[in-house]
């Protein structure tokens, strides 16, 4: 029987990848003919509108028929990446749209969290909710729902489709995920195994699929993956990246690294309700970065407390909370004011203008703008940080207030070099002893060192204590272990290796080469 089985798999299989060229080289140049319907008859254009849906569903059939195969043969491959959900959600439901549309059949999209970032599988969560989507139209009576609801406190997210179609009886709803097997009296073409690769990608994807559903009240599809957080190499329940244990000074690694800003892809938070330019903006700037999305500046708030962001381009005009309000609310921040802010609008007035250049702004761009200036000036801000902070790092005599991008900033990392100064010969101060001196948590802490500076609160208590040696160095006539031990070193080998790592040369060798000793650091 088995036998039998995968014989005829393989037949269809045959079949199904010999008409593969064929419908591409209809759809091929069905697609340039659909370019210029305007120039056809009503009667023209409806009869090649026929053509595309049936190559489309042949299409469709084709790929889920060599899909079932191929996970049949090897066991499934999941491709990972960080992924804006509701955008990938939003883009399935425009393509199945007009499918309901001439079915008459009304189709809504619901979503409770706009700007929710997953590791997932495109391709394969595009397969689950397009598989779902075909079933509930090939059942329902009247509508169809596709909606993406966010459970925090299970780190879940679900996708759900709902129809009102007739059903399906108890006693079968165990069976609709096995290969083949098609619900009695429902009289609907198919192939049987849509639910069942929806079933086995939901499976390797450590997800939940589940049915509700009663005879004459339609059904309910539930599929319920976990929330991968966004690649990182050590991640916080809420999402902000933490130091690891060997990144602290009292755990000190045999091999020395020079500290400086890391090279890890940048983040920026667009905050715009309309969904087209909210879309465009994406598309186009995660090319280079990676893209998190919210609808206003509430939203925009919701997604800046889970996640550690670089830079934030925002529309002015929308509900809930406008831009210019947004920007105020993050000038007066302590987690949120070194933000470097881009805002765009459609109004071209002096006063808006000059509303936004006092709220706080970085930028300001009228739409419509090119899209190439807009990324011209997210990667000038981007870089000018990342160049201040690569030579704050490798300067010995630059001050840490010289971060600072206002005077709040200016104010918060003076009190930072005071505190770590004050605890310096201190070997065993900690982040956490200077997150608590400064009334902050550790997670609040490290996200905004780490946007200022570019390096993790470990690194910059490392690097302050190198730069203090320095300046001890080159204003007194201290020797170098003498030095070494008043900055928070207990071995002067290694302190040496770190001096060196950091600054290009030896402690015994730094004043003699060094004739322009600066003021004492501030």
């Amino acid at each position: 029987e088995k036998e039998i089985f995968d014989a005829k798999i393989s037949f269809f299989t045959a079949i199904a990848h010999e008409i593969r060229t064929p419908v591409s080289l209809i759809m091929g140049p069905l697609e340039q003919l659909m370019k210029h319907t305007d120039k056809m008859t009503d009667h023209f254009r409806e009869d090649l509108s026929i053509i595309d849906r049936n190559a489309q569903r042949l299409l469709f059939l084709v790929n889920q028929l060599l899909d079932f195969r191929k996970i049949e043969q090897e066991p499934m491959q999941l491709h990972l990446v960080d992924c804006p959900v509701s955008t990938l959600m939003k883009s399935i439901f425009q393509r199945f749209k007009p499918f309901f549309v001439l079915k008459n059949i009304q189709f809504e999209y619901v979503c409770n969290n706009e700007g929710l970032i997953a590791r997932v599988d495109e391709e394969n969560l595009t397969k689950v909710v397009s598989n779902l989507l075909n079933n509930a139209g090939k059942y329902t009576k009247t509508k169809v729902e596709l909606a993406l609801i966010t459970h925090e406190e299970s780190h879940q997210f679900e996708i759900r489709v709902t129809d009102d179609g007739h059903g399906i009886p108890q006693d079968e709803q165990s069976n609709i995920f096995k290969p083949f097997y098609q619900v009695s009296g429902g009289n609907k073409p198919g192939t049987g195994i849509g639910l069942y690769l929806v079933k086995t990608i939901v499976d390797a994807c450590d997800g939940i699929i589940k049915v509700q559903s009663e005879p004459g009240k339609g059904s309910i599809f539930s599929v319920y993956l976990p929330v991968i957080p966004p690649a990182s190499d050590s991640v916080l329940a809420d999402g902000l990246a933490i130091p690891s244990k060997e990144d602290r000074v009292d755990n000190l690694p045999q091999e020395v690294e020079k500290v400086e800003p890391g090279n890890e892809v940048s983040v920026v938070l667009v905050v715009e309700d309309n969904e087209d330019m909210q879309q465009f903006l994406w598309k186009n700037l995660s090319v280079n970065y990676r893209v998190l999305l919210a609808a206003d500046g509430l939203e925009a708030i919701k997604v800046l407390e889970k996640n550690q962001v670089d830079l934030i381009v925002s529309d002015i005009m929308m509900p809930n909370m406008d831009g210019i309000a947004f920007c105020q609310h993050l000038r007066s921040s302590f987690l949120w004011n070194h933000l470097p802010f881009i805002l765009l609008t459609a109004k071209t007035n002096l006063s808006t203008k000059i509303e936004a250049m006092e709220t706080g702004a970085d930028a300001y761009v009228e739409k419509p703008f090119s899209m190439s200036y807009l990324a011209a000036q997210v990667k000038n801000l981007l870089d000018s940080r990342k160049a201040l902070q690569a030579k704050f790092a490798e300067t010995p005599f630059m001050s840490l207030k010289s971060m600072a991008g206002n005077k709040a900033d200016e104010d918060f990392l003076l009190k930072v070099n005071d505190l770590i100064e004050k605890n310096i010969a201190n070997v065993d101060f900690s982040v956490e002893q200077l997150a608590e001196a400064l009334c902050v948590s550790s997670s609040g802490l490290y996200a905004k060192i780490k946007t200022l500076s570019g390096i993790t609160p470990n690194r910059l208590l490392m690097l302050v204590r190198l730069k203090k040696s320095a300046e001890l160095l080159c204003t007194s006539d201290l020797r170098v272990n003498e030095v070494c031990y008043m900055v928070g070193f207990n071995n002067p080998s290694y302190f040496a290796k770190c001096f060196h790592k950091q600054f290009g040369m030896l402690p015994k060798d730094f004043k003699a080469n060094t004739p322009d000793c600066p003021q004492p650091l501030v």
